[in-house]
């Protein structure tokens, strides 16, 4: 068996059995989390709010990205099958890909501000500020992306940008404002974060009384959140670089090459390399917020219990059991 075939056979292994259990996984999670940020005592938290609609991208981009070429298997590609469908489904997928990674950013925003010892940056962590940045970012990326979505056509069975000029231009923004801009921001304002929290405590003592009531250092079990929401930001951020950066890296190996001459076998490694960079780990990204959660915050899984609880008692009518609201978790991606 050639190299080409083999490469051919581990894909397909890859997308039948890989993506299929972290699409399962994934959307188990996902809906796990929705139900999670969708309660009551979440509803107007501007993170939880931030992380309810990253949560929603996420799914989006895990159905309407993985499970058509889990179908192309077995079935035509859903994506070659008309230029429309190429359009839309592109259009759909990177849309939500764009307003999660601008959701993630600003939730991380919005830790620095509530535990910053400036009253004027901490106004921006309110709810109807998270309500107006969603509106906002949501028209925005619904914008920009109808131009990638426009320019792209199909050839040899494959929906991409085959004009040199927007394949260059596809290539810098996506390196910009997918693969650099969004985990630097992420970890520049995670930064931020452990700075203010390190000055909170340094400055803030029990016996202060020229501190606000309001402000997050007064709250011992606030603070405690906020080392919760630390590691869950920065397991996340690995897991986001590690995910998007062969991509990126690989969009620019390909624009550098696009013009030189290239046997079979070189063309077949080059679209197993982009097929695991662009669809196996930046999916399998999608599929991980709920599992990275559980593993790195108390608080996310005390939530968890109470949830599954709440749908143990339903399903089988039995009594509600009652919890302490104060233990109720302020979580932020």
């Amino acid at each position: 068996m050639s190299s080409a075939a083999s490469l051919f056979t581990v894909q397909q292994f890859f997308t039948r059995y890989g993506m299929s259990t972290y699409v399962a996984l994934g959307n188990l999670g996902n809906l796990l989390i929705i139900a999670i940020f969708a309660q009551r005592s979440h509803r107007h938290n501007p993170c939880s709010f931030y992380l309810l609609w990253m949560t929603i991208c996420n799914l989006i981009c895990l159905d309407v990205g993985i499970i058509p070429i889990i179908f192309s298997l077995d079935h035509a590609d859903i994506s070659t099958v008309s230029v429309v469908s190429c359009k839309v489904q592109f259009y759909v997928r990177h849309t939500s890909f764009q307003m999660m990674r601008h959701y993630k950013v600003l939730a991380c925003i919005d830790r620095f501000a509530l535990s910053s010892m400036n009253a004027t940056i901490r106004t921006f962590s309110q709810y109807r500020i998270a309500k107006r940045m969603v509106i906002i970012g949501g028209i925005l990326w619904g914008l920009i992306v109808i131009f990638f979505a426009a320019v792209r056509t199909i050839e040899n069975s494959s929906c991409n940008i085959f004009d040199p000029l927007y394949s260059l231009i596809y290539t810098i923004y996506y390196m910009v404002f997918a693969g650099v801009l969004p985990p630097l921001l992420i970890v520049f304002f995670s930064l931020l974060v452990m700075k203010n929290l390190k000055q909170m405590r340094a400055r803030i003592k029990p016996t202060d009384t020229n501190v606000p009531s309001n402000h997050p250092g007064m709250n011992n079990t606030l603070r405690k959140r906020d080392r919760d929401l630390l590691k869950m930001v920065l397991v996340e951020v690995l897991f986001y670089v590690l995910s998007t950066l062969p991509f990126s890296i690989y969009l620019v190996y390909n624009m550098i090459t696009s013009s030189a001459t290239k046997s079979k076998d070189r063309k077949q490694i080059e679209s197993f390399i982009n097929y695991m960079t662009q669809s196996f780990l930046m999916y399998f990204n999608t599929a991980l917020p709920f599992y990275i959660y559980i593993l790195t915050s108390p608080s996310f899984r005390k939530q968890t219990r109470k949830l599954l609880w709440k749908v143990y008692a339903f399903s089988t009518g039995k009594p509600m059991r009652t919890e302490e609201s104060g233990n109720t978790m302020i979580a932020a991606k």
